[in-house]
């Protein structure tokens, strides 16, 4: 049985479309695209200590394989056999996101920061302009980010450090306009996103699944799967969940910080994992 046989009949177009298309015809659960974290979820479960990923393509039939059954509103089968096919379709939505995941205006102004603060400044500045690029834009980036860098922790197996990463990702979350100086921003693009994968903790919050927990497409559900349950990974969850598919909305960190008390019922098995005393402190 073919790829395409598993998936839907009716075409839900997901490359090379807007992130309000996605949201508009059920592509998004929890502020992300499905395609996305279902490729993300592979690549984590099978992929992290493949040597070359991201730098390998796999082979072109499997990736326009995948890539159609994402495009019929299905999401494949894969095996180990499709890590690098897997993860150049990753890449592909990301290049073809119309904007680029951080766009131009945005994108000025970081590389200008970059270029002109030093270390000690740099983080607060870059911070404040990251915080504002759109809503969904801002949740897929914290959201790949942070998966960039569990992929570079297994760099003594994969081999793809930060710098190496970064030569991968850096044309593809910024799209360079044509012009005389387009070699010399897509190379200072690098660089910061080099920097950014190296400052992930001063720059961005962590909006990554943690390993203690399983979130859903469908229910958008949490459910624990050993570790410690932490009240700071329970607030990363009520982030992550509930940060739902709907049109960017302003003043974010407060919304999200009462989201936190609004859905305290709701996430109670997860707060369930807590102390009283621990609880009392967040």
């Amino acid at each position: 049985m073919g790829v395409l046989s598993l998936c839907e009949e009716a075409p839900s177009k997901v490359f090379g479309v807007p992130l309000s298309h996605l949201r508009k015809t059920g592509q998004m659960r929890q502020g992300l695209p499905l395609a996305l974290t279902h490729l993300v979820g592979f690549l984590e479960k099978h992929g992290l200590s493949t040597r070359g990923l991201f730098r390998v393509g796999g082979t072109v039939l499997r990736q326009y394989e995948l890539r159609k059954c994402f495009d019929r509103g299905g999401f494949p089968k894969m095996n180990i056999e499709d890590v690098h096919s897997s993860a150049y379709v990753l890449k592909h939505f990301l290049r073809t996101l119309p904007g680029g995941l951080i766009p131009e205006p945005f994108m000025v102004k970081l590389l200008e920061v970059f270029r002109m603060f030093r270390l000690s400044k740099r983080h607060k500045a870059v911070k404040k302009i990251l915080d504002t690029i759109p809503e969904e834009n801002y949740n897929i980036l914290c959201f790949l980010t942070f998966f960039l860098s569990r992929v570079a922790a297994k760099s003594h197996a994969n081999r793809m450090t930060t710098t190496n990463l970064s030569i991968e990702f850096g044309p593809i979350l910024f799209h360079v306009p044509q012009g005389p100086t387009k070699l010399e921003d897509e190379e200072m693009c690098i660089s910061f996103t080099e920097y950014m994968l190296d400052n992930l903790r001063h720059l961005l919050p962590n909006m990554y699944p943690q390993a203690s927990a399983t979130n859903t497409a469908e229910g958008d559900s949490v459910s624990e799967a050993g570790g410690d349950f932490t009240p700071e990974k329970c607030v990363q969850q009520v982030l992550l969940t509930e940060t739902s598919s709907k049109p960017p909305k302003t003043g974010r960190l407060g919304r999200l910080r009462r989201r936190f008390f609004h859905f305290w019922q709701k996430f109670g098995s997860c707060y369930a994992k807590v102390e009283p005393s621990a609880a009392g402190d967040v």
